[in-house]
């Protein structure tokens, strides 16, 4: 039903930029997402994306956050009662943690939302890296490899510090995660030298 798409859509936006946690006196769980201020439509989007998928009123406060560059950030924080579950999935044992679990409940739309916010093209390999711990790479390598798209995790020898999506496979995995990205982020799809 809704409960579920609402947790599944969620879930995948906490996976990159997105942080659950619980705030305030009566520790409810809050999803606070920080984009620059030049990402302010696909903030909306998700935002409205995420109502659209609540049983019930959502709250959301925006503000936003002064920085020294040429683009201040802005800043979403939200509450709903489904948020009670992508705390649960997204903080085992209330430590935040990717797990199988929950990578398993994003589904499609989180390898979409993960690329949005941690993807890149590197030559003709995409790669993901980010403020993930070592053995959540491996988590995350492992999932996109039975999804479908082939891989690996690199590192230094003491730890993994970005997952490496092979050559062969990030065609169709841009070509699969396609209709699942709001048109304001479609840039995070164009490669020169894919004929796409």
């Amino acid at each position: 039903g809704m409960s579920a798409k609402f947790v599944a859509r969620a879930l995948s936006f906490t996976l990159g930029k997105g942080v659950v946690a619980l705030k305030g006196a009566r520790k409810r769980p809050w999803l606070e997402i920080v984009r620059p201020e030049t990402q302010r439509t696909y903030l909306d989007h998700q935002l409205r994306s995420l109502r659209k998928l609540h049983d019930g009123p959502i709250d959301a406060v925006w503000d936003v956050i002064p920085t020294n560059g040429f683009y201040d950030k802005e800043r979403l924080r939200l509450h709903g009662e489904g948020m009670w579950r992508v705390h649960e999935l997204r903080c085992p044992h209330d430590e935040p943690l990717i797990t199988r679990e929950a990578l398993d409940v994003c589904g499609i739309q989180g390898v979409a939302a993960l690329w949005v916010d941690q993807g890149r093209f590197v030559g003709k390999y995409g790669k993901i890296s980010g403020r993930f711990k070592s053995d959540e790479l491996v988590t995350i390598a492992e999932w996109l490899t039975d999804m479908g798209f082939d891989s690996s995790c690199h590192g230094n020898g003491e730890r993994f510090f970005e997952v490496c999506i092979k050559r062969s496979v990030i065609k169709d995995m841009i070509n699969e995660i396609r209709p699942h990205i709001h048109v304001s982020m479609k840039n995070k799809l164009c490669k020169y030298r894919f004929k796409m």
